[in-house]
């Protein structure tokens, strides 16, 4: 049998392929940037005396991707009379082009499986139902608080989660006390670093920390949000001060710390009424093309930055 398996998260990947394979000892695993399809079908072709079954993953196959010009005319062939003792996953982590003869033809013929991208609220019910599983209990506020500190990103929150059983040791109700203590606040860090970075106009810095994100798919929309929160709370504390307001009454309004209110006020001082409304709204519009169009997300984050 032949699958194609394609999802963002690799701790999806491998859910997915345990699945198929129950057992991983013998599972051949093949790097796709190692080698051809050539080589991999011989692989699937050659059926020992014993007639044993043979299990594959390959993984990496950017020969699924749109900008990958490689010919696949001897998969295309195999997929019509594979070998029925062999089961061969192809892995990739990134969009598929549907459109290609060789993805048509595993829909037809073989098993297509695709996981789209999981939002915020995904997250935290695999995050519940996997503490569940291990007979830990975790509830939706705590879940959340592990999603938030993650970006948004399953494979590091999954990870995450995975310190915390570490941690306990032994199946327990999951305490928020410990929960701030265990998870990691690198990621958190760069994220206030990228704001700060942006609202300051440190653009050699904030493309440096985008890249960052790119390589461990931290999702731009979340970034986007933290931006447009940052620069609402610049709006309306300039508002507030220029009609009179105290600091410490400021402060109570928005549930803000005094150091938080102090840097807030010194990036205020950078921009006028008018910018920070067009920063707001620009955001507001690259939320909405992030989330309905094919706009490449880390570019469309690039070119907000950028036009400063």
């Amino acid at each position: 049998m032949v699958y194609i398996i394609v999802s963002n998260s690799f701790h999806i990947l491998n859910e997915e392929i345990n699945k198929i394979f129950k057992k991983m000892d013998d599972v051949e695993i093949i790097d796709y940037q190692n080698t051809t399809l050539d080589e991999i079908i011989n692989i699937c072709s050659y059926s020992s005396l014993f007639s044993d079954e043979k299990n594959i993953i390959v993984k990496n196959c950017n020969f699924l991707n749109t900008k990958n010009n490689d010919k696949t005319d001897i998969l295309e062939k195999y997929i019509e009379n594979p070998n029925p003792l062999t089961n061969i996953i192809f892995t990739f982590n990134d969009k598929v082009d549907e459109r290609k003869k060789v993805v048509k033809l595993i829909k037809d013929q073989g098993n297509y499986i695709y996981i789209k991208p999981l939002n915020y609220k995904d997250i935290n019910s695999r995050l519940i139902e996997t503490a569940k599983k291990n007979k830990y209990k975790l509830n939706s506020n705590d879940a959340s608080y592990i999603t938030m500190s993650s970006l948004n990103n399953y494979d590091i929150a999954s990870n995450e989660l995975e310190k915390v059983f570490l941690y306990y040791n032994e199946p327990c109700e999951i305490k928020r006390d410990d929960l701030e203590n265990i998870i990691s606040h690198s990621l958190d860090d760069n994220n206030f670093k990228f704001v700060d970075a942006v609202i300051q106009r440190n653009f050699k810095e904030a493309m440096k920390l985008i890249k960052n994100f790119k390589l461990f798919k931290i999702e731009p929309i979340s970034l986007v949000y933290l931006l447009s929160r940052e620069y609402r709370l610049m709006m309306l504390t300039k508002n507030m001060l220029e009609n009179g307001y105290s600091n410490i009454k400021i402060a109570k309004e928005l549930s803000l710390q005094d150091w938080q209110l102090e840097k807030i006020i010194n990036n205020s001082y950078n921009y006028s009424n008018m910018e920070l409304e067009d920063k707001i709204i620009d955001l507001c519009e690259l939320d909405y093309k992030l989330k309905t169009s094919f706009m490449d997300k880390y570019l469309g984050l690039e070119m907000f930055v950028l036009k400063g």
